[in-house]
């Protein structure tokens, strides 16, 4: 049973990614100021974990804690540092002609660092 209402918010996630509300390319991403950054990453996981609260309650809390809880002696939420150490790699991919930021969605990325922290049960 929790492993098919965690697949389920999981493929909810998923098919977010392809809502044109909120389709933005890396490369527009990346050129916003660090304010619009923010705006577009807290609009992004509120519809993500709002889907989710109906369904997985907990899973919902953990994401958004996971970009905005900040832990003590930290700098940042661990959401942020993954997310910006994957647009890092991205970057450095880029550079070397391997992908096109302009191709790829920043909601994805972010599903991509939520999937990585909080991976479905085998």
């Amino acid at each position: 049973m929790q492993k098919t209402i965690f697949t389920g918010a999981l493929l909810t996630l998923l098919l977010l990614a392809g809502s044109p509300a909120f389709a933005l390319s890396v490369k527009d991403y990346e050129a916003k100021s660090s304010r619009d950054k923010i705006t577009v990453l807290a609009d992004f996981v509120d519809k993500m974990t709002g889907d989710l609260r109906a369904s997985n309650p907990q899973l919902s809390k953990n994401i958004h804690d996971y970009f905005f809880v900040t832990p003590a002696g930290e700098k940042f939420a661990e959401g942020l540092f993954n997310l910006e150490a994957e647009l890092s790699a991205l970057d450095r991919a880029a550079k070397e002609g391997k992908v096109d930021l302009s191709k790829i969605q920043i909601e994805g990325v972010i599903l991509k660092v939520v999937k990585d922290k909080f991976p479905p049960p085998q």
